[in-house]
């Protein structure tokens, strides 16, 4: 009943005119180091053979700037630190160490949900898997520049003017 009530009183709009940018980020964060981070650049932090300059920068960024990822992110770096240790690259201990790593990140984890719709769309429109879809609304959804590696979600962000997050490296 009030699901039904709520939905009396705000009509559901398509996905394409929801997808409005919030308000600019708190006061207390500079937009120059506010920015969403995808899974191709947070999977360096917990396997050092794959560390770059920039990735390393992204992860010193999480100390003191806001540095947002959407919920998708928690089990994408379980099920990668599940599949390093079953491809022997860590430990059963390393790997219970880095997920305790990763939970004490000061990262801003976005629960708001998301339409089925939206991620649909922008995975088919920028032929994108529907993870990194996530990724691309989250940015566009907080007009927050994107940190990627991943050549189709940068060919995504530049058709859509999402910046590339500018990272000192």
């Amino acid at each position: 009943m009030a699901l039904k009530r709520a939905a009396e009183r705000s009509p559901r709009k398509p996905a394409a005119t929801r997808l409005v940018a919030r308000e600019s980020p708190p006061a207390y964060v500079s937009p120059s180091v506010a920015f969403v981070v995808d899974a191709s650049v947070s999977a360096a932090w917990f396997l050092p053979d794959e560390a770059t300059d920039y990735t390393r920068a992204a992860l010193h960024a999480t100390a003191t700037g806001a540095v947002w990822v959407p919920t998708l992110w928690l089990p994408e770096m379980a099920n990668l630190l599940h599949g390093a240790q079953r491809r022997r690259r860590i430990t059963a201990a390393q790997r219970a160490e880095l997920a305790a790593a990763a939970n004490a990140l000061r990262l801003q984890v976005c629960r708001e949900p998301v339409s089925l719709l939206t991620l649909d769309a922008l995975a088919a429109d920028h032929t994108l898997s529907a993870y990194d879809a996530c990724y691309l609304e989250l940015a566009l959804r907080r007009r927050l520049p994107l940190a990627a590696l991943d050549k189709a979600l940068l060919a995504a962000m530049q058709r859509c003017g999402v910046p590339a997050a500018v990272l000192p490296t």
